[in-house]
């Protein structure tokens, strides 16, 4: 039970950090898709729009019109922990008006991460007209899809699907 213990304090530990939340959501989407596709669908650190110096995590490729480049589909993950475990607590200990404070900043920071990626990374005909936001804890995307009209703002406002760790 000790070394259980120090396990689970050594992960919280890291997932403090906003670098290593960041990192580990990227590990977790390359993960999947190195499980799921074949190497020469999809790239990491792909810059979508030549010249832009944005690069997105990871892009799925797919055949370009005339025989042009590839057509990108981004995919990046984001892990707003800090506001999801707000939540948490506040449900745990039934504090109704926390609640409705930490629901409100997990949608602004997911609404943010939306606009970040449509912003940087979703640029026809260089890339598909939508792009891709994965989080990567079953828990967060479970509590971001049950927040009312939440997905539907994100595809209408900014283009984007939510997708999530499977269970």
């Amino acid at each position: 039970m000790q070394t259980l213990a120090t396990g689970v304090g050594d992960l919280k530990r890291v997932l403090s950090s906003v670098k290593m939340r960041g990192t580990w959501g990227e590990v977790s989407l390359g993960a999947i898709l190195d499980q799921m596709m074949a190497t020469d669908q999809f790239e990491r650190n792909v810059e979508i729009k030549p010249g832009s110096g944005q690069r997105v995590e990871y892009a799925i490729k797919l055949p370009g019109a005339d025989g042009e480049g590839p057509l990108w589909i981004p995919i990046d993950a984001k892990f707003p922990t800090e506001d999801y475990e707000r939540l948490i607590d506040a449900s745990e200990i039934g504090d109704v008006e926390a609640v409705e404070l930490a629901s409100k900043g997990l949608e602004l920071r997911v609404r943010g991460a939306a606009k970040d990626i449509c912003d940087k990374y979703v640029h026809p005909p260089h890339s598909t007209d939508f792009g891709i936001l994965f989080l990567p804890t079953e828990g967060l995307f479970a509590e971001v899809i049950r927040r009312p009209g939440l997905i539907d703002t994100l595809q209408r406002e900014y283009r984007i699907v939510v997708t999530g760790q499977p269970p």
